[in-house]
């Protein structure tokens, strides 16, 4: 038969046919009347080798599968390496299932904010629909840019997996007053925007921030605090302190950061036991 017929029978394609003819895992027939003719053998042996494909075995173990003689296959040692590349198999089979389903996942919470007349964006609705209302209500250029700085910040901390799940929590139901205050600080921010900032003007902002995360969270603050990974709370920190310009900010953001770091971390020491 010609290679044509024989992509027909196994269900797949003359290309996919010589790039096995090319890699050796199926044999190269001998030509007849100036054309490849395929038998009975070739048919059977690309089965196998599409069957174990869509199995999720990769080409190369394939190949070594089916070059393993009958006697070889059928004693102990010859199993346990089949054994051995088809459990591989699983383990990469396994993996691929679950990034598909934090892709489907992923692609379900997009449906839901497009659904919800949301941006296409890994950041959470709640956390972007408060850095776009301190924007649409920034009456100076310099704290709407401080604003979106910030808001881009958080895009690619949640892009890149360093900013904690439960930061959102401090996001929802913002007050007014909390929306307020948030504004002042990013217009103080603004205001400073390349000055030297003393130490006490420092401390104070970042009391300022510890202080208004202690009022949103409320009395949720210890759980919040207590499920909060360190190691993402201090990469989401050092990130947003590397991506801070220059000195004087960089100096602000760093005590910023220690200081909810170091809120965090009180918070989530466990209550010391009474003794009696």
């Amino acid at each position: 038969m010609r290679i044509k017929n024989l992509a027909e029978l196994a269900g797949t394609t003359v290309r996919t046919i010589r790039y096995y003819h090319q890699i050796g895992l199926l044999p190269v027939p001998p030509i007849r009347d100036g054309c490849r003719d395929y038998d009975l053998s070739h048919v059977a042996r690309l089965a196998r080798i599409r069957w174990l494909a869509r199995a999720g075995l990769p080409l190369s173990r394939i190949g070594a599968v089916l070059s393993t003689p009958e006697h070889v296959r059928d004693d102990a040692a010859g199993q346990d390496a089949i054994l051995v590349d088809l459990r591989a198999t699983l383990g990469a089979l396994d993996d691929q299932i679950e990034q598909l389903r934090a892709q489907r996942e992923q692609v379900e919470r997009l449906v839901a904010a497009v659904e919800r007349g949301g941006d296409l964006s890994p950041v959470p609705g709640a956390v972007a629909a408060f850095y776009d209302d301190l924007a649409r209500r920034a009456t100076d250029d310099r704290v709407r840019r401080s604003v979106r700085r910030e808001r881009d910040f958080m895009e690619l901390a949640y892009y890149r997996g360093d900013m904690p799940p439960e930061a959102e929590l401090v996001y929802r139901g913002f007050t007014e007053t909390a929306r307020s205050e948030s504004l002042a600080l990013f217009g103080e921010i603004a205001e400073r925007d390349g000055a030297t900032p003393t130490d006490a003007e420092i401390a104070r902002m970042a009391e300022a921030v510890v202080a208004r995360l202690r009022r949103q969270l409320g009395a949720d603050l210890k759980q919040v605090a207590r499920s909060v990974r360190p190691d993402i709370a201090r990469r989401a920190a050092d990130l947003y302190v590397s991506l801070t310009g220059d000195p004087a900010s960089r100096r602000v953001a760093r005590a910023v950061g220690d200081a909810v770091l170091a809120l965090i971390e009180e918070e989530a020491a466990p209550c010391p036991q009474n003794t009696l």
